[in-house]
């Protein structure tokens, strides 16, 4: 007689495994969680950064001196307004993008902010991001930065040397070239403010068909004055 074994009558219970395409997609979200949270912030040191506050008649080159700084740090997209706030879509990587989006412009938001002068700042206090605080000034002082380079080339253009000394004279003619980016015309109108006395140097450097660099001009000048008062000196 054949004894048979007793059949049981549990259900078998199914085990169940990850499937090699879930498990590495786990894997990239784990990742791309970490990385996201792993991203420091970039602080703005604007006091040692940038030498001048903006103030109404600065705002040429303090915008480039800003400008500058945040190309530095590959920040400028933010104030441009490139790199705009991450959209949430219910997920944990957008919440966290955005998290880090929203620190990082209000640092440079807060950098804007300080670097301002006392009557600027009133004017973009309510301001919610760089890129609005940005765009407020650029409308505010761009079209009077225009008129005062206007300002600044007929200035430029009438200067003359009188009692200041070769090295200071050129120094004068250079800020003002600097902050209405004229640099292509300064040899031009640092001869035409010289004088007589330099009627001789001035000649030859005008018939040059490339025009000199400003350093090369200085040296050029300089040399010119000393053998001019070695000259005086002498008689």
């Amino acid at each position: 007689m054949v004894s048979e074994e007793p059949v049981s009558n549990e259900s078998s219970i199914p085990l169940f495994t990850m499937s090699s395409s879930s498990a590495q997609n786990a894997q990239n979200l784990n990742t791309h969680l970490a990385s996201s949270t792993e991203i420091p912030l970039i602080t703005l040191n604007i006091t040692t950064q940038i030498n001048q506050k903006l103030t109404p008649s600065t705002f040429s080159p303090w915008r480039a001196q800003f400008e500058a700084l945040l190309k530095r740090y590959d920040l400028l997209d933010y104030v441009t307004d490139i790199s705009q706030c991450p959209n949430l879509d219910n997920n944990l990587v957008s919440a966290l993008q955005k998290t880090h989006w929203v620190q990082q412009d209000k640092v440079i938001l807060r950098a804007i902010l300080t670097s301002t002068s006392p009557i600027i700042t009133p004017l973009i206090a309510t301001a919610q991001t760089s890129h609005e605080a940005w765009k407020k000034l650029t409308s505010l002082y761009a079209s009077r930065s225009r008129t005062r380079a206007m300002q600044l080339k007929g200035e430029i253009a009438l200067i003359q040397r009188g009692n200041q000394s070769i090295t200071e004279y050129l120094h004068t003619v250079k800020a003002l070239a600097d902050e209405i980016a004229i640099i292509d015309e300064l040899t031009l109108y640092v001869l035409h403010g010289l004088g007589f006395d330099f009627l001789e140097i001035a000649v030859p450097i005008r018939a040059r068909e490339n025009p000199l660099a400003f350093e090369e001009l200085h040296d050029l000048l300089v040399g010119h004055h000393n053998y001019l008062r070695r000259l005086d000196a002498a008689t």
